[in-house]
C-alpha cells in the first residue's frame, strides 16, 4: 500500500489529564501515515488523485484544537476518525500524538500514543 506521511506537524492544544494542561496548553507533535491507493495520482500527476496533505494537517488541526481530552489515546483515535471520515481514499491511518515535557515529574523528551487503524466496510467500524 501507497503512503502519505507527515512528520512533527505542531498543534497547540489543550490535551491532558491536569487542570493547567486543559488552561494553558501545550505545542504537540503530530505524525501521520495515511494509507492509500496513490496510483492514479502519481501516473496522472493530478492533486485530486490524491488525499491533499495540506487538507490532512487542516483536518488534524481542527480536531485536536476543538476539543479537550484528558488522554492522548482519545485525541489520537479522534483524529484517525476524522481523517477517515473526510477522507474516502485513506484505507490506512496511523497518528502518532507526542506530548514534549509531558508534566511527569521527569526530565523526557515526550510522552507519545501511537495508534493505528484500517477502514472498515461498516460505517460504525471506523
Amino acid at each position: 500500500m501507497d503512503k502519505i506521511i507527515i512528520q512533527d506537524f505542531e498543534v497547540y492544544a489543550y490535551h491532558g489529564v491536569a487542570p493547567e494542561e486543559k488552561a494553558m496548553g501545550q505545542m504537540f507533535l503530530v505524525c501521520l501515515e495515511i494509507g492509500a491507493d496513490l496510483e492514479d495520482a502519481a501516473c496522472m500527476d493530478r492533486l485530486d488523485l490524491t488525499v491533499n496533505y495540506s487538507k490532512v494537517c487542516s483536518v488534524a488541526e481542527e480536531i485536536l484544537t476543538g476539543s479537550k481530552c484528558d488522554l492522548l489515546e482519545a485525541a489520537a483515535l479522534a483524529v484517525i476518525r476524522g481523517v477517515f471520515e473526510r477522507f474516502p481514499k485513506v484505507l490506512q491511518a496511523k497518528v502518532q500524538l507526542k506530548k514534549p515535557w509531558a508534566p511527569m515529574g521527569r526530565h523526557l523528551k515526550y510522552a507519545a500514543v501511537e495508534m493505528e487503524r484500517a477502514r472498515k466496510n461498516e460505517p460504525e467500524g471506523i
